[in-house]
């Protein structure tokens, strides 16, 4: 496994699942703004979520991680 792109300080994995039984999985990594707390980030992933994708604005969150990007 090879990874030359930069990488944030943080790992995320969000699950979703709609009303209609669809469901979403977003993950990447990302580095928090000065002053964030885990609270501001979840906030702002399902806001994006939604944006990408409408159907899952009133989701249900099946799974939430938030960790470190170190081994």
């Amino acid at each position: 496994m090879e990874n030359n792109g930069r990488q944030g300080s943080h790992m995320y994995v969000l699950t979703l699942q709609n009303d209609g039984g669809h469901v979403c999985t977003l993950s990447g990594t990302f580095s928090p703004l000065a002053g964030w707390s885990r609270h501001d980030f979840y906030t702002q992933l399902r806001t994006d979520a939604s944006r990408r994708y409408p159907s899952m604005a009133s989701a249900t969150v099946l799974y939430f991680s938030l960790d470190k990007n170190t081994l």
